[in-house]
């Protein structure tokens, strides 16, 4: 009998675990891979070169988990880039930026004057929002639903110090609000001219959505990607982590199994038992029960309730897992991760100090906000993955030499549109593989002949190797109805379930999505709250 079982090993279940250990003795992580990390994973795909096979960049892992669970002091190792920002063109412009404010005027001056003097207003109104949704971000969310059967003071005395300490803000209210309702196209134009750089800022509202660049409320997605404050006194900078992602869930699995728990691999979870309503511990899929009062599921929410339970359990609130059947999912990315002879050399940068060095995220395909617009339209019609597609990529071994061979490097890229429901199967595959080294290699003409491998996965590819619902790296979309107190669904702290020992830990709670920790330590608040 454990005091706490959790389903799955993803980083926000390690960092549950962690926490949970600080009161409870006998805990237990399934994981069903033979690593521990989920999408924060290192895998060694092709002889000499570790891949960070999934999530690539460090940014939004929350200071307060760092603090209390000693990364650092653990060996957690960060390379900040000089340049954070690259868009390439096929001509000879380009658009860099940093976390310097003079330098990102000179780079926005050469394409407009005006958006160079914008640019910072538009920083500080990102970062007030940041401050607000930062104080939310770390703590469970409050809940004043009718589900709610045992609401206490304490909620109203949080809700009024949220209240006040969001007093000095009011005056920005409206603008706060607006923001929110906004499409990413309404909220960039509203500050800039320069198409480019509209380009460049806009991919964030969109990247790892299946929405379009006018989708209304879709600013929020823009805001999730900058709001990391991984460096002291510069917020939504991206760093990599040295010995990829999965250094990071290593060192996590280490902490915790030095409090006292146990994390078993190659573990996968058929069934949660349930008896009268209540957690009673788990069946693999190798016919062992696990029993525990305390069942916690880092999994999304379609694999713990539509998977996981039994449907007549859903009897106990049909409004909640109503709501759970109609979450978004359908991811839009593509991962492809390539083994290269040489950096790839663009056009753009020929003749410059990046000819060969190339620090910071290269932007693809996105010269235009029309480009990106036609790229969604183009899906929306029917074609499995858009022609007017753009890139997401970074080269790590820029900066973490233990990644691959001296003088080789890895090339990562996240592309979009690819979306899950185009049916994948492997000729389609193939053509999207063809057409994106075609694509990466019309601004930098030597990538193709340096490829020496290559490893592609497709949403569906990421749902079947980790679970993630139709490959949404977020559990399940950012939109308005699903945030806060409203993620997954109405009720419960967004940790708790309608089935009582039940629990969920993953990125489809409260804050969501992304390399985070916030999921795992806020679910582990709240159950240590309730015992």
């Amino acid at each position: 009998m454990f005091d706490a079982i959790i389903i799955g090993g993803g980083h926000n279940a390690l960092v549950a675990s962690n926490y949970l250990a600080q009161r409870f003795k006998k805990i237990l992580v399934l994981e069903q891979r033979f690593q521990v990390g989920g999408a924060a994973s290192t895998e060694e795909l092709f002889p000499g070169f570790k891949f960070s096979r999934f999530s690539y960049l460090c940014s939004l892992l929350r200071p307060q988990i760092i603090k209390d669970l000693a990364l650092f002091e653990n060996g957690m190792k960060l390379h900040k880039r000089s340049i954070s920002s690259m868009t390439v063109t096929k001509q000879k412009e380009y658009l860099l930026m940093n976390s310097d404010p003079k330098f990102n005027q000179e780079q926005i001056a050469k394409f407009s004057k005006a958006d160079s003097l914008a640019f910072k207003d538009y920083n500080d109104f990102l970062s007030d929002i940041i401050d607000i949704w930062s104080r939310l971000q770390d703590n469970y969310p409050l809940d004043f639903s009718l589900n709610n059967k045992s609401l206490k003071y304490d909620q109203f005395y949080k809700a009024f110090k949220i209240a006040y300490e969001f007093k000095q803000l009011r005056y920005k209210y409206n603008d706060y609000f607006a923001f929110t309702q906004k499409s990413s196209s309404q909220f960039l134009n509203q500050w800039f001219e320069s198409d480019l750089l509209k380009g460049t800022l806009i991919t964030d509202g969109i990247i790892g959505e299946m929405i379009g660049v006018d989708t209304p409320a879709s600013a929020y997605v823009l805001l999730h990607h900058v709001m990391g404050e991984l460096f002291p006194n510069s917020k939504g900078e991206w760093a990599f982590v040295e010995g990829g992602m999965g250094k990071i869930s290593q060192i996590l699995q280490k902490v915790a199994e030095q409090r006292g728990v146990q994390i078993q691999c190659n573990s996968n979870v058929s069934e949660i038992i349930i008896s009268e309503g209540q957690a009673k511990g788990v069946l693999l899929s190798d016919g062992t029960k696990l029993m525990s009062n305390l069942v916690i599921s880092s999994c999304t929410p379609k694999v713990t309730f539509q998977k996981l339970i039994k449907e007549s359990y859903h009897e106990i609130d049909q409004k909640y897992f109503q709501s759970i059947k109609h979450i978004e999912y359908n991811g839009a990315c593509t991962k492809f991760n390539f083994a290269v002879s040489e950096v790839p050399k663009f056009t753009c940068f020929q003749n410059t100090e990046f000819e060969n060095y190339l620090p910071g995220t290269l932007h693809l395909g996105c010269e235009s906000v029309d480009q990106l617009r036609k790229g969604y339209l183009e899906v929306l019609n029917g074609a499995s993955f858009s022609q007017n597609l753009f890139v997401d990529m970074v080269i790590p071994t820029m900066h973490d030499k233990t990644l691959a061979p001296n003088g080789q490097h890895i090339v990562q890229c996240l592309v979009q549109y690819t979306p899950y429901k185009a049916g994948w199967n492997q000729q389609k595959k193939q053509e999207l593989t063809e057409y994106v080294i075609d694509f990466i290699s019309s601004y930098a003409p030597n990538f193709k002949k340096s490829i020496l491998f290559q490893d592609v996965l497709t949403p569906l590819d990421i749902e079947n190797i980790l679970g993630m619902t139709e490959g949404n790296i977020f559990h399940g979309s950012l939109t308005l109805d699903r945030l806060y107190a409203n993620r997954p669904t109405n009720g419960y702290h967004s940790y708790g379930t309608p089935i009582k020992g039940l629990y969920l830990c993953g990125s489809g709670t409260h804050p969501g999505g992304g390399v985070m920790g916030a999921p795992g330590r806020n679910a582990a608040q709240f159950i240590l709250s309730q015992s």
